[in-house]
């Protein structure tokens, strides 16, 4: 029997370049000094309060901090288009999903408003940072510029932004 010949070794085991992970981009709201207001303990008291109006708003007045974050409304800009609950539900539920990266700094309600064949869609967020531009997390979800956006003045809207958690 004839001997094997070894294969001869494959010109592709040339040493393979490391792979170079992209350093993760910081987001600028992980930057800014500490703030008063947990926004876990609040999304907490929101959720495990059963008295939104007089408890969980109460706790959010006593520990809210202007100096790390802002209040916001948006309306949607084509309410027009709003004929159908279940496609407004979809289109909702679709927003909040994109919001997802932004979890750690926000917090939000969604409403829709009106009738079964006429309705709009309304929010109240709160967001991590000062100033009156919305912050870069939120600005890249792709839904944001379809809502017109306005800074809440928490002292003048206390009762508004407080039917916006009640769902009034």
């Amino acid at each position: 029997e004839a001997p094997r010949k070894e294969a001869a070794p494959a010109a592709a085991e040339e040493e393979e370049e490391p792979v170079v992970e992209k350093p993760k981009k910081v987001n600028p709201l992980d930057l800014l000094p500490p703030s008063k207001l947990v926004l876990d303990a609040w999304k907490r008291e929101y959720s495990n309060n059963k008295d939104t109006r007089n408890g969980a708003t109460k706790w959010l007045w006593e520990n809210f901090d202007k100096e790390g974050y802002t209040m916001w409304f948006c309306k949607y800009k084509y309410n027009e288009e709003l004929t159908k609950v279940f496609m407004t539900s979809n289109l909702v539920r679709g927003w909040f999903q994109r919001m997802e990266g932004c979890r750690k700094y926000a917090f939000g309600v969604g409403l829709t408003l009106g009738t079964e064949t006429s309705h709009e869609i309304h929010a109240f967020w709160i967001f991590r940072g000062t100033g009156d531009k919305l912050p870069e997390c939120v600005t890249d979800v792709e839904d944001t510029h379809l809502m017109d956006w306005r800074l809440a003045d928490m002292e003048k809207e206390k009762d508004l932004i407080a039917d916006f958690l009640c769902w009034d």
